[in-house]
Formats: structure tokens, C-alpha cells, sequence
């Protein structure tokens, strides 16, 4: 679906609460995007982010997927008969994934880095002027948010 970038903050007063063990002890495992064209896709995500294609599953008439992966992290890209993408009317937001966003020890390097790949990247600055994070959109227009580590 086409994302937008949302800045939106809030300032709650939390109340200090205890420390309580998580039984779920949850860990990051993979997010899935549904494209329509699976492999100009999949040589973007390789070509501009870094990603290598770790298998390709069900390759059928009517499914295809390839894992998409890199170290600590994994994407899915899923191509489906009849899928479609939701249009939305510009700065309103449609429930789902907003973006997905990595994280690079130098913005200033990965700026240039993506501008020379072809992308639509997008610095914000903050009042100093200085890169605070970037923006771009893969080529069906899904975004990605790159921050500082």
C-alpha cells in the first residue's frame, strides 16, 4: 500500500510502575510486503538496501514469494493473483503498515549513498540543520524510514 510519512507526537504522564517480567520474550522475526511486480521488487531491495534473495516459495500460477534477507533481519515479498493496492487521497492515512525503518551508523553517507542509487530519498533536518532521519519509497511506493543507530 502507499505510505506516507506521519509525524505525530503526543506527551503522556505515565505513572512509575513496577518491573514485570515479559513471558512472551519477543524477538524480531520478519515483515511481509505484497508487491505487483515481485522481481523488480526483489533486485531494488538488493541493488539499493543490501538485501540478499534467500529463497524463493511458492512459485505458482497465483502465489509467489522470495525471502528477502540481511543480517538480524528478514522481508518477505509476496506476489499474489488479483491483489490490488489501496489508494488513498494525499496526507490521509489508511490503517496497516505505515513504514518500515533501518537504522545506519552515518545518515550522512547513506544520503548520498541512495541519492546516487536513484531514489527518492528525503533528508529531515532538524533545527540545526543536521540529517535527524531519511525517507524514500521503493519502487511501488512503500516506504522506509533509515535512522540513526
Amino acid at each position: 500500500m502507499p505510505l506516507g510519512l506521519a509525524v505525530a507526537a503526543a506527551f503522556i504522564t505515565l505513572q512509575p510502575c513496577r518491573a514485570q517480567s515479559n513471558p512472551l520474550q519477543l524477538s524480531f522475526h520478519h515483515v511481509t510486503a505484497s508487491v505487483a511486480d515481485l522481481e523488480k521488487e526483489a533486485a531494488w531491495y538488493e541493488r539499493v538496501l543490501g538485501f540478499k534473495r534467500s529463497q524463493r516459495l511458492s512459485d505458482r500460477d497465483d502465489f509467489a514469494m522470495y525471502q528477502m534477507t540481511m543480517p538480524g533481519y528478514r522481508l518477505d515479498l509476496v506476489w499474489q493473483k488479483g491483489s490490488s493496492r489501496q489508494h488513498r487521497a494525499q496526507g490521509a492515512f489508511k490503517q496497516g503498515w505505515l513504514h518500515i525503518v533501518f537504522q545506519t551508523p552515518n545518515l550522512v553517507a547513506a544520503y548520498k549513498y541512495l541519492q546516487t542509487q536513484g531514489t527518492d530519498v528525503k533528508p529531515n533536518r532538524g533545527t540545526d540543520g543536521g540529517i535527524t532521519h531519511l525517507s524514500l519509497h521503493d519502487p511501488e511506493g512503500n516506504e522506509i524510514g533509515i535512522a540513526p543507530q
